[in-house]
């Protein structure tokens, strides 16, 4: 075999968020990708579902412009669900596939679609580090929060749900979940909970990807905390508890190591 007989494959991963007019995703997803370069990984490039560019079309063309033959799409998502499993593989031209060949400006490119953060223990590890950066303890009140779901499958309830049982299997003794919208319990009801169990601080953490609308007012407005605070006191069934108020997961670099660990798995570097 001869130099010219060998075929070299360029490898890249594009990282691909939802998209947002309000909130800090291009800034998240901007640190992840320097992050991944920063590794050694020599093509990676984002992608957003909507509002924002590059848009998954345009993001593929450019790695194509790169010379890239072979990508991995991860989605900067929390849960699987619809937008995964059928919207952004049908954008990625595999119609309903997570896996396969599509043709990128007159080049034929494979591309594997790899899982969202989903039932990663990492998302568990990072609730309990936002629990110690707010100098909690195994007798708090600890809500988690998610979006809600309004798709069949609901994803987005089971992973809350599946955090909220992993954490009080650490020994957390006040462990309650809520959703901003569509699923219950809502965020006054566990609120409710918590404080008939006799906590006097609630950690709230938010299982949300990047600040918004939902993360900045919503949220808030439901538990009786100024918008964009890190939380304050409320009074619930006549008692003041004190609620702390975490960010999101964000460019957390527990989710890179995620995101490092999926390309070497789908790329085999």
């Amino acid at each position: 075999m001869t130099a010219q007989d060998v075929t070299v494959v360029s490898k890249g991963i594009l990282i691909v968020g939802y998209g947002t007019r309000n909130g800090n995703l291009t800034e998240i997803l901007d640190v992840q990708v320097n992050r991944l370069k920063c590794r050694g990984w020599q093509h990676v490039g984002k992608a957003y579902f909507r509002v924002n560019s590059p848009s998954i079309p345009e993001a593929l063309e450019q790695m194509v412009d790169e010379g890239v033959d072979e990508i991995v799409a991860i989605p900067y998502y929390i849960s699987e669900g619809t937008l995964t499993k059928e919207l952004i593989p049908e954008k990625m031209g595999l119609g309903s596939s997570n896996s396969g060949k599509t043709v990128v400006k007159g080049k034929e490119v494979t591309i594997s679609i790899a899982s969202a953060f989903d039932t990663s223990f990492t998302l568990t590890d990072i609730i309990c580090d936002k629990i110690a950066d707010a100098n909690g303890n195994m007798d708090c009140g600890i809500l988690i929060l998610g979006h809600g779901t309004r798709f069949k499958a609901l994803s987005n309830m089971r992973t809350i749900k599946m955090n909220a049982e992993r954490v009080a299997a650490r020994g957390y003794k006040h462990v309650a979940y809520a959703f901003n919208e569509y699923c219950d319990p809502t965020i006054p009801d566990a609120i409710d909970k918590l404080e008939k169990e006799g906590v006097d601080r609630i950690i709230a953490i938010p299982l949300f990807i990047a600040m918004g609308i939902h993360m900045g007012k919503d949220i808030p407005e439901k538990i009786g905390i100024p918008p964009y605070s890190e939380g304050g006191d409320i009074t619930v069934n006549g008692r003041k508890i004190n609620v702390y108020y975490a960010r999101p997961v964000e460019s957390n670099p527990r989710l890179l190591d995620v995101l490092d660990q999926k390309a070497r798995e789908y790329l085999g570097e």
